[in-house]
């Protein structure tokens, strides 16, 4: 994996670091994997990582989406009030 990194552009670089720590996280969970082929246990760790960060987004997304849809307050919401120094601002009524 080394000559794979040392061929990668420095920004690319970061994203694969950020890849192997996903799989040093996930190392003691993959190594309980019987697998002929040493690779599975690490690219099962990868895809772990990055599944699990999907879900975290898409639940962040759904969060946000739901914020944008709820009403914005309407200007009949709005009163202008008299601040002790008797300029009005616009006040938000519950």
């Amino acid at each position: 994996m080394k000559k794979f990194q040392d061929f990668l552009r420095v920004e690319d670089k970061l994203v694969f670091h950020d890849l192997l720590g996903q799989c040093k996280l996930y190392a003691p969970y993959a190594s309980t994997m019987a697998s002929p082929v040493k690779e599975v246990p690490l690219l099962i760790s990868m895809l772990f990582g990055q599944h699990k960060k999907i879900i975290e987004l898409e639940k962040k997304v759904l969060t946000l989406e739901t914020l944008l849809k709820k009403p914005l307050p309407s200007s009949d919401s709005l009163d202008l009030q008299e601040t002790p120094s008797g300029t009005q601002t616009a006040a938000q009524l519950d």
